[in-house]
């Protein structure tokens, strides 16, 4: 049994609205093929790096990362950005990790849009330091450019693993955008975030 000190962690963060079957895939995807310990889903308070439009809830978000990992018992989702309040920043978010559980080794998941600016991102030389940079192609043909950009990043001294996943073109804007026409996205979406959804009015 893997201990403590030797955790491999998946670290998910996104504004998640909502929660989506493509971010669970590429999750999957990067717990499997790097035999990580655990997956821990990360719901930001607020996007620091982009405007989210029809943001719903931090709670209503948070709940549906629950719903929609509540099968998946290697998952874990933490309310940490959302205790902070204000903007959430990755460093912030690794840093507690980092400090609980000090021997850990930490994989930052991201799609292919975070991975390509995450040396913008507030203290990136700090989250280098702290985490391998995982990117994961969204739309089919992602991947070399991905690829090329790691080479960016471990030039800046970075550590990057990339894997060459099936693409799944889905974002949540999709999905809010299907809502919002009166479309039914439920193929896209776990059952019970669907329901969640419908249960509270969100996105229409």
């Amino acid at each position: 049994m893997t201990s403590k000190k030797n955790l491999k962690i998946g670290v998910f963060g996104g504004t998640f609205n909502p929660i989506h079957n493509s971010h669970i895939y590429l999750a999957q995807e990067y717990l499997q093929k790097l035999a990580l310990d655990r997956m821990v889903i990360v719901p930001a308070y607020l996007p620091p790096h982009k405007k989210a439009k029809n943001l719903a809830g931090a709670q209503d978000r948070l709940n549906m990362c629950r719903l929609a990992t509540r099968d998946l018992p290697l998952f874990h989702v933490t309310e940490f950005e959302i205790k902070q309040q204000g903007q959430s920043y990755t460093f912030k978010t690794l840093r507690h990790i980092r400090e609980k559980y000090p021997d850990c080794e930490i994989f930052l998941i991201m799609g292919a849009d975070m991975f390509m600016t995450v040396q913008d991102w507030r203290l990136a030389p700090e989250i280098f330091k702290i985490a391998t940079l995982c990117g994961g192609q969204r739309e089919k043909g992602e991947f070399s450019m991905l690829d090329i950009h790691k080479q960016v990043l471990e030039n800046h001294g970075a550590r990057c693993i990339i894997i060459d996943q099936e693409a799944k073109p889905l974002s949540s804007t999709q999905v809010r955008e299907m809502i919002a026409a009166g479309d039914n996205p439920k193929e896209l979406v776990h059952p019970d975030v669907w329901q969640y959804i419908v249960d509270n009015s969100l996105y229409f």
